[in-house]
């Protein structure tokens, strides 16, 4: 199974389970709203008889919509990072050979974007996390390519290319931050 079907049944898998965790957490938003209404009606009997202030009722239900809105906003919050946490395991399984076809596929996107700005990347300043320095100077010499490789202990995975003042951020922190941008209306689309 290659890297972007992994990637693609585990951002499947997120989304069937995101709908799931979403749906539970609207039950229980409508439930506490339907509560809320129905202390309403109670309320409203009872003012009748005894002339009790609209205004507290109010102030209930908004709190009851407010706490609907902040548990469905932790429910889309833990599924989040749910889907980090798995997608940084399959990051962290990859074999070396994975993870050598990957710095790869970063680095000759990265050397893309440069092109496509116009810059000739003669001499390219490559920073990778510390555990894909050798990998990183091996895909270098492989391809041809100048450069110096730097040991950056900022970056879990991916790369970062440095040619003159530009710079290519394609980490996997960056990447999936990205991805995660792009995806999330997608996964949170409960129809």
């Amino acid at each position: 199974m290659s890297l972007e079907e992994l990637k693609k049944a585990v951002f499947e898998k997120a989304r069937t389970e995101a709908e799931l965790i979403i749906k539970e957490a609207r039950e229980k938003a409508e439930k506490i709203i339907r509560e809320a209404e129905e202390r309403k009606k109670e309320l409203i009997n009872e003012e009748r008889r005894r002339v009790i202030n609209e205004t507290e009722f109010e102030v209930k239900l908004a709190e009851a919509r407010r706490e609907a809105r902040l548990m469905i906003a932790r429910a889309k919050y833990e599924v989040v990072e749910e889907l980090r946490r798995r997608v940084w395991e399959l990051i962290k399984s990859m074999s070396e050979e994975e993870q050598l076809r990957s710095l790869e596929i970063l680095l000759k996107d990265s050397l893309e974007v440069l092109k496509s700005m116009g810059v000739v990347a003669n001499e390219l300043v490559v920073h990778v996390a510390p555990n894909d320095k050798k990998l990183m100077e091996l895909l270098l010499s492989k391809l041809g390519i100048k450069g110096t490789v730097v040991e950056d202990q900022r970056i879990s995975g991916g790369v970062v290319v440095v040619s003159g003042e530009l710079t290519v951020d394609n980490s996997y922190d960056t990447r999936l931050d990205r991805c995660l941008r792009e995806l999330l209306p997608q996964l949170f689309e409960v129809g």
